[in-house]
């Protein structure tokens, strides 16, 4: 049986992690306080993702590490790295890339109390994850509302062995491909640092004039958009000469499936070389120029992971098998955890094992260092 490598591998920090700030920015965190009864977690809001919770809780058993990464009842969820690596191990796996904080949220969080938040979550990863190197590559939580801070964080945990970058696929109001992010791609190509986008992000910033609704089907469809949304991020990061300005500079979207990939690449190739798109002179100034056609940089440096994505797989021929990256997305419930390799026998019957290697296993472990063999 291969030893899989998941590229979408979610963990926490116990929340005493957040005891290291100053107490005035603690009150934007969870917390846990001992009693005479047992613990108990204190929340900072009365809303959780927009349910209304109760502002204080007793925890039982397992249940602070379950909060933590949103754990599907069959895993055993645990902030110890050795007791996650166990529970991993039942599912095939044994090399991972370690996923903190993925979402966007229209922050109320002063972004000093947002800069601090990172440090200490990345030195506690940094320090217990760290023995574990040669098999996992811990993300770097960054503050993404501040490039210059995001900048200073990205190299610091570069220096104690941390990769990913982490950023959310999407900011809509500080989109990716603006001038002051330039500064980030720099610094993440001469670390050869690659960026893990995780689906979650917003690429519309909501009017606050406008209440949000909640419909049927909302979680389906809203998924489907950000998971499609991401080709709009690789767009603008190929369109706008990012990835032609930083050939080492890879960008790894997570969790967002990859078969709207092929189909980037087809249209965005068409237009660029077949048709007489891009001499429309209304463009003027917004016509991008580029020396190769959009799908030459999206091979070379964009990829996307999969759970479960037939589709993916049977087009791998367009995108070339290097884009491709296989997670299990532990330990959530939409995740194949721990039935990978079921799901996986399914997905890949009929595909070469080389390729099928090179998608499970091997292009991850060269993209994030890990040597699991």
């Amino acid at each position: 049986m291969r030893k899989l490598i998941t590229t979408d591998c979610h963990v926490g920090v116990p929340y005493s992690v957040f005891d290291e700030l100053p107490e005035s920015y603690r009150e934007h965190f969870p917390r846990v306080e001992q009693r005479d009864d047992g613990e108990y977690m204190k929340l900072p809001t009365q809303q959780m993702m927009g349910v209304d919770v109760p502002s204080e809780f007793k925890i039982e058993g397992d249940q602070a590490a379950r909060m933590s990464t949103g754990a599907a009842p069959e895993a055993h969820p645990s902030f110890e790295p050795s007791e996650v690596l166990a529970d991993l191990e039942r599912d095939g796996v044994y090399g991972a890339v370690l996923i903190g904080r993925i979402a966007v949220g229209h922050e109320t969080m002063p972004i000093e109390v947002d800069i601090a938040s990172c440090q200490v979550v990345n030195d506690w990863t940094a320090e217990h994850w760290g023995p574990y190197l040669d098999r996992v590559a811990p993300g770097i939580v960054l503050p993404y509302r501040d490039v210059a801070a995001c900048v200073t964080e990205m190299e610091r945990c570069a220096a104690m062995g941390m990769r990913p970058a982490l950023l959310p696929d999407g900011i809509g109001d500080q989109p990716y491909h603006r001038a002051e992010w330039e500064p980030f791609w720099e610094a993440a190509s001469s670390l050869k640092m690659p960026i893990t986008m995780h689906v979650g992000g917003t690429r519309h910033v909501p009017n606050p004039n406008v209440p949000q609704e909640t419909y049927k089907g909302l979680a389906y469809v809203g998924w489907y958009n950000q998971c499609v949304g991401m080709g709009e991020t690789l767009g603008w990061l190929t369109f706008s000469g990012v990835f032609e300005r930083y050939p080492d500079l890879h960008v790894i979207m997570t969790e967002g499936y990859a078969g709207w990939l092929a189909f980037a690449m087809q249209f965005w190739d068409h237009h660029w070389t077949d048709t007489r798109f891009k001499q429309i002179s209304s463009f003027g100034d917004w016509a991008p120029s580029l020396e190769a056609p959009p799908s030459y940089y999206l091979k070379r440096q964009a990829h996307a992971t999969f759970m479960w994505d037939p589709l993916a797989i049977e087009v791998r021929h367009i995108t070339g098998n290097d884009c491709l990256l296989w997670g299990n997305d532990y330990p959530h419930n939409e995740g194949s955890f721990p039935f990978s390799h079921e799901w996986n026998d399914k997905q890949f019957a009929g595909v070469p094992e080389a390729e099928i290697d090179a998608i499970v296993h091997d292009n991850a472990a060269k993209l994030f260092g890990i040597n699991v063999d």
